[in-house]
């Protein structure tokens, strides 16, 4: 947090030209607002004034709108869907090995 009167770093956008789609050492810390924000086209005031469900929502809902958008993304969405199951899926497991008893 600024101080007054106390000389602050100047804010630079690290950039640095390159053909790999490397990482980088820079986070961005905002970029679950970022989500937010394109999503629901609500400027960041708006979203620092939702309750933390809605945000949570909102986020969430962004997040897998984003991950549709391409068939990596819904292969990646389907594996998660799948690791959350906890029953057995019977019809299928009939299917391919038949009724046992």
């Amino acid at each position: 947090m600024a101080i007054r009167g106390e000389e602050q770093p100047k804010l630079v956008i690290p950039y640095y030209p390159q053909e790999d789609d490397s990482k980088g050492h820079y986070k961005v810390e905002t970029i679950d607002d970022k989500f937010v924000i394109d999503y629901t086209r609500l400027n960041i005031f708006q979203i620092d004034q939702l309750n933390i469900v809605e945000y949570w929502q909102y986020l969430r809902d962004s997040y897998i709108h984003q991950l549709n958008q391409t068939q990596e993304g819904r292969d990646y969405l389907e594996k998660c869907w799948i690791f959350t199951q906890t029953k057995p899926d019977r019809k299928a497991l009939r299917e391919k090995f038949g009724k046992g008893g």
